[in-house]
């Protein structure tokens, strides 16, 4: 029997006469292994087990990014459907920093680079979003077992996980029968060591001094592990413990020029005719500041008490304390009093802006805010497994599972308000020159307390686990196992977010009416607690690393201020009443949390059962896998319907609220066919055709509806406590959200070619073709919904909410290559590359989102725009050195253009000319982006490593775009954050 496919993953084989002789026995044996349902630690021992039959070759071990790339190559070879890897042989040794980076690395996954994509104002050093071909429908999961963040959603937040406590990361981009629904884009799977991966004892730490040279600040990272096991009378004994404490601090300048508007306020050849132009709202800048604390703790045992029978049990927790805050500056203004001075130099473009003064009817207001946003996030897991061989033929395995997962976030933000007299902007440039009158600026007296803001979230979700798995092998030529299992799952999620509670405190809009119109505004001097003393003058030293025009200093809340809430809130606001005439004075208070209309209450069971046939024809060296996988979903939504409460419509109700439990369940049939076939040695031809599904996210299925009533555009409500007809009212709910969505689902294929070129060192190319045909989109559409009244009529609302809707279709190619030229003369040997290229196209007919339909500021439309988050093009090359103690890597990852978000935060508003209401909404897109990392060590003996890693060592330029009809398409933002630099050093026995 060959132990080609289960050789141990630190040996390469280096005997190609035995390769060649065991190669077709291989391919049934390393299928069936694979395909048992163990995961890859659990294949190791097996190897380990067995591996006296190979000792009469000639084993070499290997380590370091040599070691790593050839474990993720034995991994894509022998899987039984289309997976991609990146893999640590040494101990906290993944590629990169942070998980998110390292998935950044495989063909077909993508990171954006912001805190959220729907908020491209705020850019992300480690990145944020993970997409897989395009698509952010992607499961995550912790050695095969389900994995979560309670963010209102299913996945887990990449970036909490310490990537010190990895093994590696595996990305399954089709699907088997054996595994676990939801990946619709993909499944990750996180994986960690176990006890018997190693032979023996095991004893590592690493230790890193982390600093970015823009923000420069030292910060700390570090991981202890243990490991070991023993042969006892009881059986072999395992048990690792894993810790990780990693802290970064960065830095992010930004830059922003703000959607074009069609005016006629500006007379520039001194005719008295206004000329039409278009022209910026005006332009803004800010600093964020961005620090976080990520913390891992893992611990697994192991118990083998004879060959048949092996117990494990697992429990992991990673916590994420993160808080970022940015002092900026930004527009208030009504763009449609914006001018162009002509006293002043300017330039156009025909008749869109390119340079030149802006000023307003009156002065150009302004904010100038402290905003920080601070979360924290933990997930605790706890597994334990029984795998039990019954037979030679027969298996069996099961495991159940808990885990937990709590977020707590607290956005908060307070503004001055300034009133500018002008704002110079160029255009001209690279990066725009943006200027201000700065001595006016430099006076606190031309200020006055603005806004607060809050946004709050109160998270939690767990789940129950368990799951059963048989697999009995047969004695056959063809068929060579059949598997069977079921799984059943219990989740609670509630979330708790109260959106965005903007108040106002001094505005201008107030004067003549809630504030004296014949004086100034009140100033920062309040009363005794709220007064200058709470503001800070911001200078922006360094700004843009000087590649900017500095825009000039302002002054701004203190930090304290924004995170002192509510109590901080609570003394703005107060201290404001005595200024007001009328409506505002003492109306202040928080959004209570424990108001229904911010809650969300939801359960999950989920159960499933599967049948999966392995076949091998070994003549043919094909072999492949079918099955069906049958999941059924229940889900329970609690909330309320809170009736209308008018006097001239009693019979609609009178505001009562009634509970509700929304009820929903489907069942999924979920084929699936793996084919990999050996047409030559080492050539491979493997093709996949499966059904996948993506189930909604928990915050779209919120079972609450707030249902509201008004008279139509003509109609005066009756004074005299008359009802008016139904026919006389316009009926709406003000819920987007939808209990009963059902999942999104797509017929998936896959085809590949691979050639393993020098299967022993590393040497491969490929080559994959991807198509997917996706339905039943989640989008926000209005239809009528009908609610009783309280005469037992039935009345119908118009409701804007989620719903299934729409098709796409989305294919492309991966292609891939890994060399190490071991073949050139000494010492440039050690050289290895490796490439790989990822092109998606897609077409879509989904209607677009009520809530987002494209409109520009003049209110035209836009024509088909592509689906958000797909980049046409991506690519990550590698260059690698090993040789001796040195081990070099330079990395550089690239993606193309790709739609961000239609109508975010900063590109959407509404104004009213003619008695016409425009709601505008620009699409958003982030521009393409590439980043150069790497890392040089030095290793001084088998025990001690040190490096330094780098990050961002091409100062890379993050820009976002609006696209405009009128004015054009154009670079809205411009970003630039840290050269990161850590100095760390490994120590193992």
């Amino acid at each position: 029997m060959s132990m080609l496919r289960n050789r141990r993953p630190l040996e390469r084989v280096t005997a190609p006469d035995a390769i060649r002789a065991f190669r077709r026995s291989a391919l049934a044996v390393g299928i069936a292994a694979l395909l048992c349902g163990t995961t890859v630690h659990a294949q190791d021992a097996a190897g380990a087990a067995s591996s006296s039959e190979a000792t009469d070759l000639d084993v070499v071990k290997v380590t370091g990014i040599r070691g790593s790339v050839y474990k993720a190559q034995d991994i894509k070879r022998d899987a039984a459907t289309f997976v991609d890897s990146v893999t640590a042989l040494d101990i906290g040794a993944l590629p990169d920093r942070s998980v998110t980076e390292t998935l950044s690395r495989i063909p077909g996954v993508t990171i954006d680079r912001f805190l959220s994509v729907v908020d491209p104002e705020h850019f992300s050093a480690e990145g944020g979003g993970v997409q897989v071909r395009g698509l952010t429908q992607v499961r995550s999961e912790l050695n095969g077992r389900d994995s979560f963040s309670a963010s209102g959603g299913r996945a887990l937040s990449f970036q909490d996980v310490p990537s010190e406590l990895m093994a590696g990361v595996d990305v399954y981009k089709n699907q088997k029968a054996d595994m676990i629904e939801g990946g619709l884009g993909g499944s990750v799977d996180l994986r960690t060591f176990m006890p018997f991966d190693f032979e023996g004892s095991k004893f590592g730490m690493s230790f890193s001094a982390n600093q970015g040279d823009f923000a420069d600040k030292l910060k700390p990272s570090g991981s202890i592990l243990y490991s070991n096991r023993w042969e006892t009378d009881a059986g072999d004994f395992g048990i690792l413990v894993d810790v990780a404490h990693s802290e970064l601090a960065t830095r992010t300048d930004g830059m922003f020029v703000r959607p074009f508007f069609n005016t006629t306020n500006s007379d520039l050849n001194g005719d008295e005719v206004n000329e039409s132009l278009w022209l910026p709202r005006g332009a803004d800048w800010r600093t964020l500041e961005y620090e976080r604390e990520r913390q891992g703790a893992y611990v697994a045992l192991q118990w083998r008490p004879n060959d048949d029978i092996e117990v494990s049990a697992t429990a992991f927790q990673s916590s994420y304390d993160e808080l970022w805050y940015e002092d900026a500056i930004f527009v208030s203004n009504d763009p449609l009093q914006v001018r162009v001075d002509a006293s002043q130099p300017y330039r156009l473009d025909g008749n869109v802006f390119v340079s030149g003064r802006l000023r307003s009817a009156g002065d150009i207001p302004m904010g100038t805010d402290i905003r920080a946003s601070h979360r924290e996030s933990k997930t605790t897991d706890y597994s334990i497994g029984l795998k039990w061989r019954f037979s030679d033929r027969t298996e069996f395995s099961t495991d159940l599972q808990y885990i937990k997962a709590r977020t707590n976030i607290l956005d908060s933000t307070v503004s001055l308000g300034v009133n500018v007299p002008y704002i110079d902007v160029d255009l001209s440039g690279k990066v725009p020159s943006i200027g201000i009158d700065e001595q006016f600026t430099r006076n606190p007296d031309n200020y006055y307390w603005g806004f607060t803001m809050d946004h709050r979230d109160d998270n939690v979700a767990d789940e129950v686990a368990w799951r059963a798995d048989l697999k009995h092998s047969f004695d056959s030529n063809v068929f060579d196992s059949i598997k069977f299992g079921v799984r059943v799952t219990d989740r609670d999620a509630t979330s708790i977010d109260n959106g965005y509670d903007w108040q106002p405190v001094i505005q201008p809009w107030m004067q003549w009416w809630a504030l004296p119109g014949d004086q100034p505004l009140p100033g920062l001097d309040l009363n005794g607690t709220v007064n200058s003393s709470l503001v800070n003058l911001t200078t922006f030293n360094n700004f843009y690393r000087g590649d900017a025009n500095t825009p000039g200093a302002f002054y701004a809340p203190i930090l304290a201020t924004a995170l002192g809430f509510p109590a901080s809130y609570q003394d703005i606001h107060d201290a404001a009443d005595p200024y007001y005439t009328c409506c505002y004075a003492g109306t202040y208070a928080p959004r209570n949390l424990n108001d229904p209309q911010w809650r969300n209450v939801q359960t999950e069971r989920t159960y499933a059962a599967y049948a999966m046939l392995n076949f091998a024809v070994d003549d043919w060296l094909l072999d492949g896998n079918v099955g069906v996988r049958v999941v059924r979903t229940e889900s329970t939504a609690d909330g309320f319907v809170v009736y209308p409460n008018v006097a001239y419509a009693p019979y609609l109700g009178a505001g009562e609220s009634e509970p509700i439990s929304a009820s929903n369940s489907y069942t999924d049939v979920l084929p699936s066919l793996n084919l990999k076939w050996e047409l030559a040695d080492n050539l491979l031809l493997r093709f996949a055709a499966s059904k996948a599904i993506a189930r909604p996210n928990f915050s779209d299925m919120q079972a609450y509806q707030e249902l509201r009533a008004a008279t139509k555009p003509g109609i005066d409500p009756p004074d005299d406590g008359s009802a008016l007809p139904i026919t006389d009212l316009d009926l709406t709910g003000s819920s987007t959200d939808n209990p009963f969505l059902t999942p999104m689902k797509a017929n998936q294929f896959d085809l590949s070619l691979e050639w393993y070129f020098a299967p022993d060192r590393g040497g491969m190319a490929w080559v994959n073709f991807f198509y997917k045909d996706i339905k039943d989109y989640f989008r926000q559409q209005t239809e009528l919904l009908p609610y009783p009244g309280t005469d037992g009529n039935q009345y119908e609302y118009l409701v804007s909410r989620l719903v299934n809707v729409g098709t796409a279709k989305i294919q492309g190619a991966e292609v891939g290559w890994n060399q190490f030229f071991d073949f050139l003369p000494a010492p440039f040997d050690g050289f290895g590359a490796s490439a790989n290229y990822t092109y998606i196209d897609s077409s879509t007919k989904i209607p677009d989102a009520s809530n987002a339909v494209p409109v520009d500021t003049d209110g035209s439309l836009f024509s088909d725009l592509p689906a958000d988050g797909l980049s046409k093009n991506a690519y990550n090359v590698a260059l690698f050195y090993e040789k001796g103690p040195w081990q070099v890597r330079l990395a550089y990852n690239w993606r193309s253009e790709y739609l961000l978000s239609i109508g975010p935060n900063g590109y959407n508003g509404s104004y009213t000319v003619d008695d016409e209401t425009i709601a505008w909404k620009l699409p958003v897109y982030s521009d393409s982006f590439g980043q150069l990392d790497g890392s040089i060590f030095y290793r001084f003996s088998d025990h001690v490593q040190l490096g330094l890693e780098m990050n961002n060592l091409n100062n890379a330029e993050q820009r976002t775009i609006m696209d405009q009809n009128g004015a054009g398409r154009r670079t809205t933002s411009w970003y630039v954050n840290d050269r990161r630099y850590a100095a760390t050093l490994r120590f193992t026995f």
